[in-house]
């Protein structure tokens, strides 16, 4: 679970999510909603919050629960290193990259009315500007390359 939980900090993601996927990866059967709290000892709105994150990445899947003590919903870890960067690319990084476009447009302007060092301002926004360009290039790419997402439709 240390290791799930210093892979996702990298990604600005708290630790307790981290937690959840390793406590999901390393269980041999799938873990409802209730067991997640118990063994990690977190409260139930990390838990919730944590699950729902991973869900969206497609970091987890919902499963039956095969032992019959959970109740309700019970999930396991997804396991295909390809989906999981996938996941964080489609839902972390490019909706980043969409938002960066309003943002550099607004910094351009205030460059543009800068006193001081206008050009300097104007350089390194076009520089950004870039930078936003080829990563919502590159994104598509890398996600075309690791493969469709396989969420299910819920």
């Amino acid at each position: 679970m240390a290791f799930f939980a210093e892979i996702v900090q990298l990604f600005g993601i708290p630790k307790s999510v981290g937690q959840i996927y390793g406590l999901l990866y390393a269980s041999p059967q799938p873990l409802g909603f209730s067991a997640v709290v118990e063994r990690l000892e977190i409260s139930k709105g990390s838990a919730s919050q944590g699950l729902q994150l991973l869900r969206s990445l497609g970091a987890i899947n919902e499963a039956e629960a095969k032992d019959g003590t959970a109740r309700g919903v019970a999930y396991e870890a997804e396991l295909s290193l390809r989906q999981l960067v996938t996941g964080v690319l489609q839902e972390r990084l490019a909706p980043l990259a969409s938002a960066g476009a309003q943002r550099l447009k607004r910094l351009k302007e205030l460059a543009a009315q800068a006193p001081e060092n206008t050009a300097f301002y104007l350089d390194r926004t076009k520089q950004l500007e870039n930078w936003r360009k080829r990563f919502t290039t590159v994104t598509p790419l890398l996600t075309a390359l690791l493969g469709a997402s396989k969420k299910k439709s819920r």
